[in-house]
C-alpha cells in the first residue's frame, strides 16, 4: 500500500489516474488483483489517498515501493498536483491579548530576539 496527500482543489480523478497508470505499468506489480485507489480522508492540510496493489514476489515489495513512488512523483508534477505537506498557521497576540499584525526583527550584535510591533 502507498499512501499520498495531495493539495485541497487537487484533481481527484486526476490523481486516481495518475496512481494506477504509475501502479499498472510497473512490471512487478500484479494485474490480479488489480491495483485500486481509494480516496481515505480529508486530512488536515491534505486529501489522503491509498494506492492498493499486489506484487508478485514479497522480497520485491521494498524496491516496487521506492520506485512506484519515484514514478508517481513525477507523474504527479507531469501533472501539475501538488503533493501536500502539513502547514501551521500561526497567530501571536502581544500581553494585552491583542493579535500582532506585525513581526520585526531587530539585531543588536548576537541577539536575533523578534521586537513585536
Amino acid at each position: 500500500m502507498i499512501r499520498l496527500g495531495v493539495a485541497y482543489g487537487s484533481d481527484l480523478e486526476k490523481v486516481r489516474k495518475v496512481l494506477l497508470k504509475a501502479a499498472t505499468e510497473h512490471p512487478r506489480v500484479m494485474h490480479e488483483p488489480m491495483p485500486e485507489v481509494f480516496f481515505t480522508a480529508f486530512g488536515a492540510s491534505t486529501l489522503d489517498h491509498e494506492l492498493r496493489l499486489y506484487v508478485r514476489e514479497l522480497r520485491d515489495r521494498s524496491r516496487t515501493v521506492d520506485e512506484l513512488n519515484r514514478t508517481i512523483d513525477q507523474l504527479c508534477r507531469e501533472n501539475d498536483i501538488n503533493i501536500a505537506f502539513n502547514q501551521l498557521e500561526v497567530h501571536l497576540h502581544n500581553e494585552k491579548g491583542d493579535e500582532v499584525t506585525e513581526v520585526k526583527r531587530d539585531y543588536k550584535g548576537d541577539d536575533p530576539t523578534p521586537a513585536v510591533g
